[in-house]
């Protein structure tokens, strides 16, 4: 019995230290890349911009909240390296899954923040942010001025009633879904209406932004453009025999006739 609960602190010290916060945001233009952070060996010395700011005051929340280590998909990969920029866009949803929170950044949504700001924001209309909110287990929502979204102090925002409701009623799945969400809780075409309103700047992005909603096994390879979706909408045909998503209406895709562009 000691074993084990020696065993079971010296997880939880580790968990503790260990422990990684995730960022979740729109970009906004010109981010602070891995070169940039790289030159100057620390988010502290970049220049004074608005954008480094933001990274910035995303380190300050993460260390308040009292933790060693915080993750930013704008500085955190070397997207010059295709192998390791392909290897991060396959693990996203794990990492994201795995993280102790998740912090976003609502950059629209003025402070005081008010019912409904969170589901009008332009964080809620951009690809990759669908499994930024569902992966998960704990979220914490911001403000412009880096405040609690509706004023909630509370250390997890999937357990707030109110934000959850507000969500849940915008995109048309139960709340309880959200806060425990996992990739085989909702049927193909309930994702793909999840996922059909958002926009992503970089066509693929689209496709790779569901890989991991989808436990999608498919390579991303920028410059293939629409062929990315038909090739994630052909494997979910033949490994889901999920025809369903045959039908549809409108224009068709490059890469094959009988799949939506």
């Amino acid at each position: 019995m000691t074993r084990e609960l020696d065993d079971e602190r010296i997880r939880q010290v580790v968990t503790g230290f260990l422990g990684y916060v995730m960022f979740s945001h729109v970009w906004q233009g010109q981010e602070p890349s891995f070169q940039d952070v790289n030159v100057v060996k620390s988010v502290w010395n970049l220049p004074e911009t608005p954008l480094n700011e933001k990274l910035r005051n995303f380190c300050k929340e993460t260390r308040r909240l009292g933790h060693n280590w915080a993750w930013s998909d704008t500085c955190c990969i070397d997207k010059s390296t295709s192998s390791i920029l392909n290897q991060s866009l396959t693990s996203m949803y794990k990492w994201y899954a795995d993280s102790v929170v998740t912090l976003v950044f609502l950059a629209g949504v003025a402070h005081p923040s008010g019912a409904g700001d969170l589901v009008r924001s332009l964080w809620m209309t951009r690809a990759w942010t669908l499994q930024e909110l569902l992966a998960p287990k704990v979220l914490l929502f911001y403000d412009i001025e880096w405040k609690p979204y509706l004023g909630d102090t509370g250390t997890n925002h999937k357990e707030s009633p109110e934000i959850m409701q507000e969500l849940s009623d915008a995109i048309k799945i139960p709340h309880g879904t959200i806060t425990t969400f996992s990739p085989e809780d909702l049927a193909i075409r309930e994702k793909l209406r999840l996922a059909s309103p958002r926009n992503a700047t970089v066509e693929e992005d689209v496709a790779y932004s569901l890989i991991g909603i989808f436990k999608s096994d498919i390579r991303p390879h920028y410059g293939e453009g629409a062929d990315a979706l038909g090739h994630l909408l052909e494997e979910i045909v033949a490994r889901f025999g999920e025809v369903t998503v045959l039908a549809w209406s409108g224009k068709s895709s490059s890469y094959n006739s009988c799949l939506p562009a």
